[in-house]
């Protein structure tokens, strides 16, 4: 039980890792001028990929004031306390559980 907590907490910090990264990615892609009006694929899969935690602050939350959306650094912000308080906590708690060799 302890192993699955410990690989569990790996995982998800990464995940969360690889999500923080991506929306950083998708806001500096989307203030390039060209980004507006050129949309590839790249471009594509990027928004569709950082979208769903962002889109869940939206539904919720008003994250809107006065013309600019807040809901993507809301949600890096989120998503950094998660790793700090919850995922390294299932880590140090599989290691203080682990049965002794």
């Amino acid at each position: 039980m302890a192993q699955f907590f410990i690989t569990g907490g790996l995982i998800l910090d990464w995940l969360a890792t690889l999500w923080i990264a991506l929306i950083l990615l998708s806001l500096l892609v989307s203030w390039l001028p060209k980004a507006a009006s050129a949309k590839g694929v790249f471009r594509t899969w990027l928004m569709h990929a950082a979208e769903p935690p962002i889109l869940l602050l939206r539904r919720t939350l008003p994250t809107v004031y006065r013309g600019m959306d807040f809901a993507p650094w809301l949600a890096i912000l989120i998503l950094v306390l998660m790793k700090a308080f919850i995922f390294r906590a299932m880590i140090y708690w599989g290691m203080l559980n682990r049965p002794p060799l």
